[in-house]
């Protein structure tokens, strides 16, 4: 007995210690300085670390830069409001959901092979699964083009000025200049965010990118299983409704790429460069990402739609089989029966309690859903992608006077 009792808490302690993240350059670059953790206080070390290491050295360079008017060019980055969205508020989401996703995904992960919807003969498949996520998380190729995309966006993303000779509008980063090939010259604070700063900030979406594609590559495999699913289990999903909070989970991602990518890109090009919101990369960027985010994170789910449904399809069909004999019995020993005594009541009683109990059975096989996402994780992912797009609304429609001043008073750091 008291050898069982011991044997037990080793037994509920989960195996897998399943991680997109774990021992990546990111992790091991903060682990040598000491904050490899995900405790709180690591995280906001992260986050300081990073907004020193980009947006500070930028602030400094153009309140100090030798550009030919330095004030004006401080006045300009400080009034920023894209370089606020994408630092102070991008960096900080994405450093965050890591300690958010990770622990989600892990208990997925967890959940895949404890609630008992992997069958037994397939959890060492799924141990060699963890075991490649494992080595594709510490590779250092995928982190190579990573960093080498995000250089090439700094230096597409700030070095057009220097040949756009249509620009008219002032910035922190670049100043009219007459020579015959440049249209413009950077300023030193322009410089130091083409190849350090932006390059920095695109990482971390660019890296969740590839932690994303990791996740759904696990997703696919763990769907060509034949899982273990339950037609009438309460969470109405055959047993994988957790995927569904899980997805849901990655709403912080989308939140962080609309703020910091979109809507800053966005407000950028209409209050600084003047665009025209019927340009196709204005509203084609702020109609795709409302339409394509939530998406993007709903599709993957119903790779177990197939499974699903041929679960349902089998439960209804067995359910059929099940309640017209039980129906027929009813029938039979209440319905139909001429004798009055109390054996042949009680036997009625107990077959119309089965009857009843199918009936429960019945509706929940006929809500179960074919698809392991419900609305609330659906709405999340969407109000995530809509949300960021709400400071943008008076440039794409007329709203009613009362709705612009509480607008306006909400957004007085985006320009009209």
């Amino acid at each position: 007995m008291a050898a069982a009792l011991m044997q037990t808490p080793a037994e509920t302690i989960p195996t897998t210690q399943f991680s997109l993240f774990e021992g990546d350059l990111v992790n091991r670059s903060f682990a040598k300085i000491g904050i490899g953790s995900k405790k709180p206080v690591d995280m906001f070390r992260r986050i300081v670390i990073v907004l020193g290491i980009t947006w500070a050295p930028m602030a400094a360079l153009s309140w100090f830069g030798p550009e030919p008017d330095p004030l004006k060019s401080s006045t300009f980055f400080f009034f920023d409001f894209a370089a606020y969205a994408q630092f102070f508020v991008g960096i900080p989401l994405y450093i965050i959901a890591e300690k958010v996703i990770g622990e989600a995904t892990l208990s997925a992960a967890r959940d895949f092979e404890e609630s008992g919807v992997i069958a037994p003969e397939d959890r060492p498949k799924i141990a060699a699964i963890e075991d490649k996520i494992a080595v594709l998380r510490k590779r250092m190729l995928p982190e190579i083009v990573c960093i080498a995309f995000c250089l090439y966006m700094g230096a597409w993303a700030l070095g057009v000025e220097m040949f756009w000779r249509d620009a008219h509008m002032v910035t922190w980063h670049s100043y009219k200049i007459d020579h015959p090939t440049f249209a413009a010259m950077m300023t030193p604070a322009a410089w130091y965010a083409m190849f350090i700063a932006l390059p920095i900030q695109s990482y971390w979406w660019v890296r969740w990118a590839w932690k994303i594609g990791i996740w759904y590559w696990y997703l696919r495999q763990v769907s060509k299983f034949k899982l273990v699913l339950v037609a009438s289990h309460p969470d109405k999903t055959g047993g994988i409704s957790f995927l569904s909070e899980v997805q849901a989970k990655f709403a912080i991602i989308i939140l962080a790429y609309g703020i910091s990518s979109v809507v800053a890109t966005v407000g950028y090009k209409i209050a600084v460069e003047g665009a025209s919101v019927d340009l196709p990369p204005v509203w084609g960027m702020v109609v795709g990402f409302a339409i394509v985010a939530p998406i993007a994170f709903l599709a993957p789910l119903l790779l177990f739609t197939k499974q699903l449904a041929r679960t349902k399809k089998r439960a209804m069909n067995q359910f059929r089989e099940k309640a017209i004999e039980a129906a027929l019995r009813v029938e039979q020993e209440w319905l139909n029966s001429t004798e009055d005594n109390d054996e042949c009541d009680a036997k009625a009683r107990n077959e119309l309690s089965q009857l009843n109990l199918l009936s429960g059975f019945y509706e929940r096989i006929h809500h179960m859903r074919v698809v392991p996402f419900d609305l609330k994780s659906a709405g999340q992912l969407v109000s995530s992608a809509v949300g960021p797009l709400i400071p943008l609304l008076p440039y794409f429609v007329k709203l009613p006077e009362p709705w612009m001043k509480i607008l306006e008073t909400l957004t007085k750091w985006l320009p009209h």
